[in-house]
């Protein structure tokens, strides 16, 4: 912080090491304290002597401690400045810069080490919306299962990225050993730049949560004879009568529909044959607590706190399905040691192809949404229950856009049956109730129940009127 570093970009400088591999190191820019706890108290000071002390806030300390440092000018020349024991401790470890620059990949022997070693993934993300906060969390998962996760993040051109949410958190992904790369996607060569750095990769997996540069990330995956996941969209189906949908469901043709083309492109003869497999993921209306899209809960939260009629439309029975981030990124990451499966389903139902639905195992209706958020905000069943208005559905066409209902106005949840027979995949946020607490919490949090300057009710005053 003194430095003029914010908490996220200190913290992925961090590097974690063994301390008992360390003592063979060289001296040369040795650790300056001590590797173990080696603190002391100064209860006996205070009591006896009637001591306080005056210089606790070590960031200040820090802070005026920087300034002789730079006065000094050492921040531009430090001639006494050594690394051979960062190098040392360090060795196997990649280490990276927060803008992706590369400092060092060693081997225990200082030779580099060479990349696609079976075991590595790449993911690749998007910068916002309700999507963004599947890299993050995919990312963790993959690093639990024991691979090697590199992941490329869109970064659209603007280097304030890191101070939103997920990416403020992304220090845990630095912790885990994910090597994190910020880049524009919208650039061409950005993915061929992002992962080449000065060795060849290539990758046992390729996850694609973005919709930027889908077959420079397709290609790349086909190169590599990897395993390409694809994050789509639910969006693309066309409501029936029968419900939950279904992988073969109608959808939207690929005309009118990009993550449809897509999907049909990886299945063409250009791409399919060269890949070792592939999978399509269809979530929906996806929600998470470092989300930076909050748009589809807080519109509720937004009405039970300022105790606001709730437009609910019909008879509010209609059924959707909200999808937590965490379990759409468990479902992606379940494609590890199941790729087998993945390709027999797909010979079985050649129809359906290597389609997922991805969301939360539970279908709501609008009106157990308004209780459940309700219950989150301390409200009764009866409280809430109380504030829902019901709207004609059909007198809502011409509505402003201003505050508008968050999910669709008919039924329109989707169901996970394939990947739970398919993948061994189990939603572990299908608990709405919880969720909806523990969103509320971050939704606390940042004094959207006080002020939230996105609020608006131009919606609801116009179809309330018109059902009126």
């Amino acid at each position: 912080a003194a430095v003029g570093k914010s908490r996220w970009e200190s913290e992925a400088l961090i590097k974690y090491f063994d301390p008992n591999l360390a003592k063979d190191a060289p001296s040369g820019g040795k650790f300056p304290f001590r590797l173990t706890n080696f603190d002391v108290g100064v209860t006996k000071a205070k009591a006896v002597l009637g001591w306080q002390s005056e210089y606790a806030d070590f960031e200040a300390v820090a802070t005026g401690y920087y300034e002789g440092y730079k006065a000094l000018g050492l921040d531009r020349h430090n001639p006494k400045m050594k690394t051979d024991w960062d190098e040392y401790i360090l060795r196997g470890i990649g280490v990276y810069t927060v803008t992706g620059e590369k400092i060092a990949m060693l081997s225990t022997t200082g030779d580099k080490v060479a990349a696609g070693t079976s075991g590595t993934a790449l993911v690749v993300t998007n910068k916002g919306g309700g999507h963004g906060e599947i890299g993050f969390h995919l990312a963790l998962a993959l690093r639990a299962k024991g691979l090697h996760v590199q992941m490329v993040n869109d970064n659209g051109g603007k280097d304030d990225l890191i101070h939103m949410k997920p990416f403020s958190e992304y220090g845990q992904l630095l912790a885990a050993g994910v090597e994190v790369y910020f880049t524009d996607l919208s650039q061409p060569d950005a993915i061929s730049n992002a992962t080449c750095f000065d060795v060849c990769r290539s990758f046992d997996y390729v996850f694609d949560n973005q919709n930027v540069c889908q077959k420079d990330v397709t290609k790349l995956a086909a190169d590599c004879g990897a395993f390409y996941a694809y994050v789509s969209s639910g969006g693309m189906y066309v409501p029936g009568d029968k419900f939950p949908m279904g992988e073969l469901n109608v959808t939207k043709g690929a005309d009118n529909n990009k993550q449809k083309a897509h999907e049909e492109w990886v299945m063409s003869d250009e791409i399919r044959p060269r890949l070792r497999g592939c999978a399509f993921f269809r979530p929906q209306y996806i929600v998470g607590p470092y989300t930076n899209k909050r748009d589809y809960l807080d519109w509720f939260f937004d009405r039970l706190t300022r105790n606001l009629p709730i437009p609910i439309p019909a008879d509010g029975t209609q059924t959707t399905t909200v999808s937590d981030a965490r379990d759409v990124a468990n479902m992606l990451a379940s494609v590890v040691g199941n790729t087998d499966a993945i390709l027999e389903a797909e010979r079985a139902c050649p129809t359906a192809g290597p389609v997922f639905n991805c969301a939360s195992d539970r279908s709501l209706s609008l009106n157990e949404i308004v209780v459940a958020c309700g219950a989150a905000c301390g409200k009764s069943k009866e409280e809430s229950q109380a504030l829902i208005k019901y709207f004609d559905p059909n007198l809502a066409k011409d509505a402003p856009s201003g505050g508008k209902f968050p999910f669709r106005l008919t039924n329109f949840d989707i169901g996970v049956t394939k990947a739970k027979a398919v993948l061994g995949w189990q939603s572990e946020y299908a608990d709405f109730e919880t969720v909806a607490l523990g969103y509320y919490e971050g939704y606390k949090a940042l004094g959207l129940d006080v002020e939230n300057p996105k609020l608006n009710t131009s919606y609801d005053e116009y179809v309330l009127k018109v059902t009126a």
